[in-house]
């Protein structure tokens, strides 16, 4: 199993960006594990300031690896190059029945990773906090947060 995790940031402009950092899973080691190993590369001088790791997707790739995703902020190494989101198009296969995409961009984990946290801002308190405590972060998610459904335009009743 491949464990990456994807740490987000508020970039320029404030706009998402993000930086991916994968680990295989040792033997015996549980996934949350390997995800708090990779998100603290081996250089970093504080040891890691990342306060709040949460899993967002799976996927299997054509070799039979199991990668295992999650979404970390802050970025503990804010100096570190990161990749803007440019592109929040969820992956998709075209066909109901078959939900897995033929392929996945690493921009588009990193963007579901984005979007699951505006969710997870709405719903849970815990997350709530820790997005508030990073300068731009849960302003830059705001326009990922989904409408409830009562704001969704309904067709003519009656």
């Amino acid at each position: 199993m491949l464990v990456e995790v994807y740490l987000l940031r508020c970039g320029p402009g404030g706009r998402l960006a993000y930086r991916r950092e994968a680990r295989l899973l040792r033997a015996g080691e549980a996934p949350d594990a390997a995800a708090r190993r990779a998100e603290t590369s081996p250089g970093s001088r504080d040891g890691g300031l990342v306060t709040m790791l949460h899993s967002t997707s799976w996927r299997h790739l054509d070799d039979g690896t199991i990668v295992l995703s999650y979404a970390a902020v802050p970025d503990p190494e804010p100096g570190r190059r990161a990749v803007p989101i440019t592109d929040f198009e969820m992956a998709s296969s075209g066909d109901p029945r078959r939900p897995s995409p033929a392929g996945v961009r690493h921009e588009q984990v990193a963007a579901h990773a984005a979007r699951h946290l505006a969710l997870l801002a709405g719903t849970d308190p815990v997350v709530r906090r820790a997005l508030d405590a990073i300068p731009g972060l849960s302003r830059a998610l705001e326009p990922l947060a989904p409408a409830p459904a009562s704001g969704l335009a309904h067709g003519s009743e009656g």
